[in-house]
């Protein structure tokens, strides 16, 4: 993995502690806690989807909501957890 001394917009974006809120596609999913700094921007959320739309969009995701919407990053793991490392970022 790359180092970077500036984080790149989208990664700018996700950052921040996450509390697990509910399920989705049988992994539990989880919402961002926002920072006083981060309060007034977007809803961001990390998820699992399964294969059920296509082996291209599997994987954990961050995005602003649950299954759609603008998404920032994706790992195509299918860990129980979400991971920690094989993130791209932004999604290609």
């Amino acid at each position: 993995g790359g180092k970077y001394d500036i984080l790149p917009p989208s990664a700018q974006a996700i950052l921040g502690e996450y509390v697990e809120e509910g399920q989705n596609h049988g992994k539990r999913t989880y919402r961002r806690t926002p920072s006083e700094a981060q309060k007034g921007l977007g809803e961001v959320f990390i998820f699992y989807w399964d294969a059920r739309d296509g082996k291209e969009l599997t994987g954990w995701w961050f995005g602003d909501k649950i299954g759609g919407g603008q998404v920032w990053a994706r790992c195509t793991a299918s860990a129980e957890l979400p991971p920690q490392k094989g993130w791209r970022c932004p999604v290609d």
